[in-house]
């Protein structure tokens, strides 16, 4: 089953753009940043609700697709770990992340990077999304390629501010 959440920002009270996607069992989730705590926080529980969409007596993967700057507050950064952590308990398996249009993007590999592997999630960074669909298949994973390549070319999110 494939279906597209749409997880905007409130304006006036959140920052940042983001959306999600179900395809089989493969989320995807497009994001730009920065965003604040209410942002993040918002986000991740209806990323809870979207992943228990899935069939969660089989293994999942993720393919996060960030752009700009999306950093965590130090004072969300123990909540997100939590999430995390929860999203492996129901069945994560692989995370593969690509980060576009950022002047830091060391900076939020070095973020990201310390929360998953904290939360023991198997994860791994690309530059583009074909590879990171390739290494998906490689794990297993049985991908609809056109319908995320579609999704990621409408959630595009460089240079949207």
């Amino acid at each position: 089953m494939n279906s597209i959440f749409s997880l905007r920002s409130r304006p006036g009270t959140e920052h940042g753009l983001y959306e999600a996607g179900v395809f089989g069992q493969v989320v995807t989730f497009a994001a730009r940043g920065p965003w604040n705590d209410e942002t993040l926080r918002r986000g991740t529980r209806e990323m809870g609700a979207i992943i228990r969409s899935l069939d969660l007596t089989k293994p999942w993967c993720q393919l996060s697709c960030l752009y700009g700057e999306p950093l965590m507050q130090p004072s969300v950064y123990s909540y997100f770990l939590e999430q995390s952590k929860i999203r492996l308990q129901l069945g994560l398996s692989v995370l593969a992340i690509v980060i576009k249009d950022s002047d830091i993007e060391n900076t939020i590999r070095h973020q990201l990077k310390s929360a998953y592997s904290a939360a023991n999630i198997e994860h791994e960074f690309f530059n583009d999304i074909e590879s990171a669909i390739q290494m998906m298949q490689s794990a297993g994973f049985s991908l609809d390629c056109d319908s995320i390549n579609r999704f990621f070319t409408v959630n595009n999110f460089s240079n949207r501010y």
